[in-house]
């Protein structure tokens, strides 16, 4: 499939409907709070942070290190959303954070959003209501880091 665009506002959020249905399995390395392998009737959003690491790591062929995985909460002990936080080492050896955050409404503070962060800053496209497939999410992270070497 080839895919066109002109700036990143007019880029899709996938590349076909089959990079939602994928099932993630951690490396038995890799340092995690949530079990490295999925399981019938566990959480959806455990699969989506390992699918993090994973599409991550391919894309920039890269290391896995680390997954961290926590639940948003508000004060009153509702759900809000997730944080998933991966580590990964590219082939340089250096480290590369990224952190996907989605926020849902009602709970939510800015209702349903997403964003991304790659060593800290927001790249392009790193800012919406939903996130993207995770294929794309990791393109989007390869890209930040083309553009700031």
């Amino acid at each position: 499939m080839t895919i066109l665009f002109t700036s990143p506002s007019d880029s899709p959020r996938m590349f076909g409907l089959h990079d939602y249905r994928r099932s993630y399995v951690l490396p038995t390395e890799v340092e995690s709070n949530i079990p490295r392998t999925g399981s019938d009737g566990e959480f959806g959003s455990w699969n989506y942070a390992r699918g993090v690491l994973v599409e991550v790591s391919s894309r920039l062929r890269a290391v896995p290190l680390s997954l961290h995985y926590i639940e948003l909460e508000t004060p009153k002990r509702l759900p809000m959303g997730i944080e998933v936080t991966a580590v990964v080492e590219d082939h340089t050896r250096r480290r590369v954070t990224v952190v996907s955050r989605c926020e849902n409404a009602p709970y939510g503070p800015r209702g349903d959003f997403w964003q991304l962060t790659v060593d800290g800053a927001v790249p392009d496209g790193g800012r919406h209501s939903y996130p993207p497939s995770l294929p794309w999410l990791a393109f989007l992270v390869h890209r930040a880091l083309l553009t700031t070497s």
